[in-house]
C-alpha cells in the first residue's frame, strides 16, 4: 500500500519509518479471543544529500564519512549511514513562458544536450507556465519523447516590459491623450501575471508520487519576475519542497541577470541545497545541463538518528561542515534542515 508522504504527519526523511508487523498464528488457537501481535519499530533517520565544491565549482569527489560534521540545532550529531554512489533522478523541468523569445531560441538550439544530460535511469517531466502551469509531457525515460515535448514549448515571444513590441495595438495615455516619444507613442507596459510560486508548487506536487529511492530535483529556467496573486506563499511552497527532499536548480533568464541578488530563483535553490547559474552563451547552457545533472546526481549522503527527541512537529535546521581543515573547498550544498515530527 502506497502512502501519500504529505497526507499524514512524518519525520522527513528518505527512510523516515521502517515498520515491522509480526502478526503470531498460534497453531493451537487455545485462545481465539488473543489477538495477533504486532511489533512496532521506528526508525527515524534523517538523510542530508551533500555537494561539495571546489573554487572553480567543479565537485570534490573522494571524500569519506570521517570528512564530514553534521549538527542539528547546532549539537554534533553521529553519522551513521554515508554513500557517494550516483542514484537515478526524477526532474520536473520547469519553463517560465513569460522568459521571452531569446530563451525559446537558446532551448531550441540546447534541447538536445539538456535531454542527453540525464541517463537512461532518469525520470524527466516538462512542464511550462505563466499564469498558470501546465503540464507539457508526464515522466517519461524516453529521450525522444522527450524531444518532441520541447517542440510544443510556446514562450511569449513580447518584448520585456511592453505589450506587442514596438509598435502596440493599444497605446499608454495620460487623461486620454496618447504618450508620444521621438520614436512615436509609447506602448503600454505589459501586465506582469507569471506566477512562480504556484509553478514550483505544482512541480513539487508531480515529485511527491515518484519513487523516494530516486534524487528529485526542479530545474527552473526563469526570468525570476514573480506577479502578486499566487495562490500558494514562498514559505508553503518552500516547505512543500522541504518535505520531499526536492532541490531547486534555477537557469535565470532576462532581468535575473542584472538583479542577482534580488533574484527569486536564489531564494529557493539555496535552501534546497541546489544552485543558480546565468548562462548567456548557447555553450554555456550546455555546461549548465551537464553540471546540474552531475550535481543532483553525484552527491555525498550522510544518514544519521536525531540525538534531540522530537517533542512537537518543528523545523530543525542543519548545517554540514567538514572535519578535514587539509581539504580545499569553496561552498558546500545541502538542504537547510527538515520537519521533524514526534511519533
Amino acid at each position: 500500500m502506497h502512502l501519500d508522504p504529505l497526507s499524514r504527519p512524518f519525520a522527513h526523511a528518505a527512510l523516515a519509518c521502517a515498520i515491522l508487523l509480526a502478526p503470531i498464528a498460534f497453531a493451537n488457537q487455545l485462545n481465539p479471543k488473543e489477538k495477533p501481535f504486532s511489533l512496532k519499530v521506528p526508525v527515524e533517520l534523517v538523510v542530508v544529500p551533500v555537494i561539495v565544491e571546489d573554487e572553480d565549482g567543479n565537485l570534490i569527489a573522494g571524500l569519506q564519512k570521517e570528512d564530514f560534521e553534521v549538527l542539528e540545532e547546532g549539537i554534533p550529531q553521529a553519522i551513521l549511514n554515508f554513500s557517494s554512489d550516483p542514484v537515478p533522478l526524477s526532474a520536473v523541468i520547469l519553463i517560465d513562458r513569460s522568459a521571452g523569445a531569446d530563451t525559446l531560441g537558446t532551448l531550441k538550439e540546447t534541447v538536445l544536450s539538456l535531454v542527453e544530460s540525464f541517463s537512461p535511469f532518469d525520470e524527466v517531466a516538462l512542464l511550462q507556465f505563466e499564469q498558470t502551469t501546465d503540464k507539457v509531457n508526464d515522466f517519461t525515460s524516453n529521450k525522444d519523447d522527450l524531444l518532441k515535448a520541447f517542440q510544443k514549448i510556446s514562450l511569449t515571444a513580447k518584448s520585456p516590459g511592453f505589450e506587442g513590441g514596438p509598435i502596440g495595438r493599444s497605446e499608454t495615455t495620460i487623461g486620454g491623450i496618447p504618450l508620444e516619444t521621438a520614436r512615436g507613442k509609447v506602448p503600454p507596459p505589459k501586465t506582469l501575471n507569471t506566477h512562480i510560486h504556484d509553478a514550483i508548487f505544482a512541480a513539487a506536487q508531480e515529485l511527491r508520487r515518484r519513487d523516494r529511492s530516486r534524487r528529485a530535483s526542479i530545474i527552473l529556467i526563469s526570468n525570476g519576475q514573480n506577479a502578486p496573486g499566487n495562490r500558494h506563499s514562498f514559505d508553503e511552497t518552500l516547505e512543500s519542497l522541504q518535505h520531499r527532499d526536492i532541490s531547486v536548480f534555477g537557469i535565470a533568464q532576462g532581468a535575473s541577470l542584472l538583479y542577482r541578488k534580488l533574484n527569486l530563483l536564489s531564494k529557493y535553490a539555496n535552501p534546497t541545497g541546489g544552485a543558480i547559474f546565468y548562462p548567456v552563451k548557447d555553450s554555456g547552457f550546455s555546461d549548465t545541463y551537464r553540471r546540474i545533472t552531475q550535481m543532483a546526481r553525484n552527491q555525498y549522503v550522510l544518514g544519521y538518528v536525531p540525538s534531540q527527541k522530537v517533542e512537537s512537529i518543528a523545523f530543525r535546521r542543519i548545517d554540514v561542515r567538514l572535519r578535514n581543515k587539509s581539504i580545499k573547498f569553496n561552498k558546500i550544498r545541502t538542504r537547510q534542515g527538515y520537519y521533524a515530527v514526534p511519533h
